[in-house]
């Protein structure tokens, strides 16, 4: 078992299938790709048709994903999920209470403050919540149709959280975790390693 230093694992047994230009499919218009080759978080696209795409994290700069999205929302500021900013995306957001000076945070310079609750993409229904622990600026982000939930480093499969040693908090944590409890979501997409169906 290999440990990065952000969240908890990063070996996967998720098993791949439905791909879709290099996306591998895991709900209706959702997809994502990964790797475990380094540090790198996972990316999740969901598609607009028409609309265009949204991604959740951007990975580190080292997996270019092919197209611009319409939206980028990041879960939290560590480089490894935020690394694939580029500087003509014009709508990214990250939440204001993330430190720009604690360890391995990459703040893009284009991101805008995630002051938003609820969002409307395409066909898509998105709900933001602020679950503070591995970092003070993370979030969750609920896709209310499907039920999925993009947990980044705050829940990963199994029922692990990430690490809070990195000018997080322990207390913030167990509290984002007793919320995360209460969202009624049925996937869990957690920003490294395995996805997960709710129990």
């Amino acid at each position: 078992m290999k440990y990065c230093r952000f969240c908890l694992r990063v070996n996967s047994k998720y098993q791949r299938g439905n791909k879709v230009e290099g996306w591998e499919k895991i709900a209706g218009g959702i997809y994502m790709r990964r790797t475990d080759e380094r540090v790198c978080s996972t990316i999740y696209m969901l598609d607009g048709g028409s609309g265009g795409r949204l991604i959740i994290d951007s990975g580190d700069g080292k997996m270019p994903i092919g197209f611009v999205p319409e939206i980028c929302i990041l879960t939290h500021g560590h480089y490894d999920h935020t690394g694939g900013v580029e500087k003509n995306w014009e709508e990214i957001y990250l939440h204001p209470q993330e430190k720009k000076d604690a360890p391995y945070i990459l703040v893009p310079k284009n991101a805008k403050p995630l002051e938003w609750k609820t969002k409307k993409f395409a066909q898509f229904e998105l709900e933001a919540f602020h679950t503070p622990g591995h970092t003070m600026g993370s979030v969750c982000v609920l896709e209310r149709k499907s039920g999925v939930l993009f947990s980044g480093d705050t829940l990963f499969a199994g029922g692990e959280h990430g690490r809070t040693d990195l000018q997080g908090d322990s207390a913030l944590m167990r509290e984002s975790l007793k919320l995360i409890e209460k969202i009624p979501y049925r996937l869990l997409c957690p920003g490294h390693d395995e996805i997960e169906k709710r129990a």
